[in-house]
């Protein structure tokens, strides 16, 4: 068993990162099992079946039955030989789609409505609409895998929905088989002869055509790129607008040329401004000759001083140079400013020139597109006669087909109508299967639901998840039988029973998991009264003095107080007295109740509970009384409805949480858990109690506890032994020897 989790908010653990596995648990988000759900909640889900079950057979007691008639058809016609097989594939597709939309039209409907045959049959007695009617309930499809077409419909009397099937089938004989008559010879000379005057016209505009072309030449000298007039127009037009846009940026260059030449200030920026052609007649050797003249002159001065004969040289030498310098550079800038002159001028004569060949192509070109859109509409006048002589000649060739196709039009009927002998719907199976199927959803359903709603701790893991606390013990369930005195002594009344065992358990885990000795004040609590901490408390203790260790039981609940039944002790002296009258407590204590277990029952109810344990004056008592105890066992009142646990678990060695199975919840449980963290409570540990027989396995208890040990359901065939247990004996050797070998010269070992 893993040691117990010195968790809490102040430092004691380590709870900040558990905090999002707590709130997912206290939300509810935890894993499920389906199948386990389904398990456990079997009975409800075969409930839920059957009674999905009974009303599928309800509803089926109470629908109307229906029965489906069905004809087959087999449309076949002779096309052409002039159609390719791939036309008469499409052909046929789409034909057989057209042939089951003409069955269900309003002509073969209304012909089947008014058949004398049809008139008093009982579908129609209650119909005002029978055409509506008919094509609500007659279907029609083509076959997916052949070319058949079938004909169904689905009506209450079978008789019915055969006769109407077979009249449908026949009014689309008569109407498109037999009695089809078409008008195409009339169409065929009255196209034939618009034929023969577009056949006319069209010669006529291609006569007009012919004659403007030989009287313009020009205009059939085509290029690529289009007529060459217009051509040569579009190329003057492009080069014209180039040079418009260069000559707007040289004369912009030139005005500001000159307004800087204009201005001796700004005639050096000039120098930078000058092309390649300009910068070539600057002299760079005087240059050079005037910058180590200057590097020269700025040594001497710092050898000799200014008024040196020397640097007097050296100032006309440097001005003599920078006269030769900026004679070069005006040079340079005149040179650069007439450059930029002659460019713009040039610029404006090119213009110039092409804006009159511009002028004289603009003529040119408007002349010929005059002729090109009277071309361009004798074209397009010959072009639309013979497209519609096109069309005329198609439209011909189509009416010749279709003559042909009607003609050789063959309905075989391959299967005629009959009454069907079963109804089609409703089907019982599908019926039974889906309210089955219902059923158990809706089932899984509530079980899911229950489920969700559901917020008790069911097994070990989950109540480690929730209070990530150790679980030091999980008891069994004991009945008994309301008699709270047999049930807080079950490590006397049945020593071999399944709870007595547990309990050694769980005294064997406290004990290793609490380090041995540090641990001497224990306090049991739970969350809410009827969890079962005092029948914990009372047993474990009893335990505990089995195995040869001198305790104390404190009854700590100043309120409900349950031990001197237990033990069936006097109430006039207890802890209530020791705290209020400042008794001494061994006049308080009843020694030697159960072997080495001493009592220190509650006393008369005080009127301050929280009071008095919480004046000091009780956590002085407890150390005064670890001096003479082995371990003290404090019975402490619930967390969450009195303070009092809190007080009591904040100056405890260890607090043990107990935890009713099958009624504690994740709430409760964290709520305790959290106010015991409040206080600082260190070595927190969980104990599950009342686990029931059937849900051992779900609890990891099984039936180890009880293997030949005789009855399981309660304790009462267990016989009373005075004797400790063979588990005792060995408890208290290996106690023993733990003792020796660590503390030899503790008087506990001995």
């Amino acid at each position: 068993m893993s040691s117990l989790v010195e968790n809490d908010p102040f430092g004691f653990g380590e709870p900040a990162p558990q905090a999002s596995r707590l709130g997912q648990a206290a939300s509810g988000g935890r894993d499920v099992n389906l199948l386990a759900l389904a398990w456990r909640n079997r009975w409800l889900l075969l409930l839920m079946t059957l009674i999905g079950g009974a009303a599928a057979w309800a509803v089926l007691q109470r629908v109307t039955p229906r029965y489906t008639s069905v004809s087959r058809l087999y449309v076949e016609r002779t096309l052409p030989q002039l159609l390719t097989a791939e036309a008469q594939i499409a052909q046929s597709a789409t034909y057989l789609y057209t042939q089951a939309e003409l069955i269900r039209s309003t002509p073969v409907l209304a012909a089947v409505a008014e058949a004398p045959e049809n008139a008093n049959l009982e579908t129609f007695r209650e119909v005002d609409n029978r055409v509506a009617f008919l094509r609500d309930n007659i279907a029609v499809g083509v076959g997916s895998q052949d070319d058949i077409i079938n004909v169904s419909a689905e009506l209450p009397s079978a008789e019915d929905a055969a006769q109407l099937v077979n009249s449908v089938v026949d009014a689309y004989v008569t109407q498109y088989a037999e009695q089809r008559k078409t008008n195409a010879v009339e169409v065929l000379n009255i196209l034939r002869q618009e034929k023969h005057k577009r056949d006319a016209e069209l010669a006529h505009c291609r006569q007009a055509l012919d004659d403007f072309r030989q009287e313009h030449m020009e205009l059939a000298v085509q290029t690529e790129q289009g007529n060459v007039v217009t051509q040569r127009f579009a190329s003057l037009a492009t080069e014209l607008n180039e040079v418009e846009i260069q000559l707007l940026q040289a004369k912009a260059l030139y005005n500001r040329v000159k307004k800087m030449y204009d201005t001796p200030k700004q005639r050096p920026f000039l120098l930078d401004m000058a092309g390649s052609e300009q910068q070539a007649l600057r002299d760079v050797e005087l240059e050079r000759q005037a910058q180590e003249v200057e590097q020269t002159l700025a040594a001497e001065r710092a050898r000799w001083g200014e008024g040196h004969p020397r640097i007097k040289l050296l100032r006309e030498s440097l001005a003599d140079l920078r006269d030769k310098i900026s004679k070069k550079q005006a040079v340079v800038i005149e040179a650069y400013v007439e450059s930029v002159r002659q460019e713009y001028e040039l610029l404006d004569q090119k213009r110039g020139e092409l804006q009159a060949a511009y002028d004289k192509s603009f003529a040119s070109a408007t002349q010929a597109s005059s002729l090109l859109v009277q071309q361009a509409s004798l074209q397009e006048a010959y072009d639309r006669t013979a497209k519609l002589c096109d069309i005329l000649d198609d439209r011909i060739k189509e009416l010749n087909l279709t003559e042909g196709i009607d003609a050789s039009l063959i309905v075989n009927i391959l299967e005629v109508a009959g009454p069907a002998p079963l109804p089609s719907y409703p089907s019982q199976a599908r019926f039974l299967a889906a309210g089955l199927l219902l059923g158990g959803l809706v089932g899984f359903g509530l079980a899911w639901l229950r489920e969700l709603m559901d917020h008790r701790l069911k097994s070990v893991d989950e109540v480690s998840d929730v209070v990530q606390l150790s679980v030091f013990g999980v008891v069994p369930y004991a009945d008994a039988a309301g008699d709270r005195s047999r049930a807080g002594q079950l490590m006397v009344q049945a020593p071999r029973s399944p709870v007595a065992e547990a309990v050694r358990t769980l005294r064997t885990a406290l004990h290793f998991g609490l380090a041995g000795q540090e641990a001497k004040i224990v306090a049991v609590t739970s969350p809410l009264p009827g969890d079962g901490k005092t029948t914990v408390a009372s047993n474990l203790a009893i335990a505990m003095a089995q195995a040869d260790q001198r305790v104390l039981l404190i009854d700590a609940d100043l309120r409900k107080p349950s031990q001197h039944l237990i033990f069936k002790l006097a109430p006039e002296k207890g802890l209530a007295s020791v705290l209020s009258a400042r008794m001494p407590a061994g006049e308080a204590i009843v020694s030697s109740v159960v072997g080495a277990l001493d009592v220190l029952p509650c006393g008369p109810l005080p009127a301050n509970p929280v009071e008095l344990l919480n004046n000091g004056y009780f956590a002085e008592l407890l150390q005064s009384l670890k001096a003479r105890y082995d371990k003290i066992i404090i019975d402490s009142p619930p967390v969450l409805p009195v303070a009092d646990a809190r007080i009591i678990a904040a100056v405890s060695d260890a607090t043990l949480l107990v935890l009713r199975a099958e009624r504690s919840t994740r709430r409760s449980a964290l709520g305790a858990r959290n106010e015991l963290w409040r206080v600082r409570a260190t070595r927190l540990g969980v104990v599950l109690n009342g686990v029931p027989h059937r849900k051992q396995e779900a609890y990891g208890y099984g039936a180890s506890y009880g293997y030949g040990y005789g009855n399981q359901d309660g304790y009462g065939d267990y016989p009373v032994l005075d004797e400790p247990s063979d588990e005792d004996r060995a408890w208290k050797k290996s106690r023993a020897l733990i003792a020796a070998s660590v503390e030899p010269s503790s008087p506990s070992a001995s």
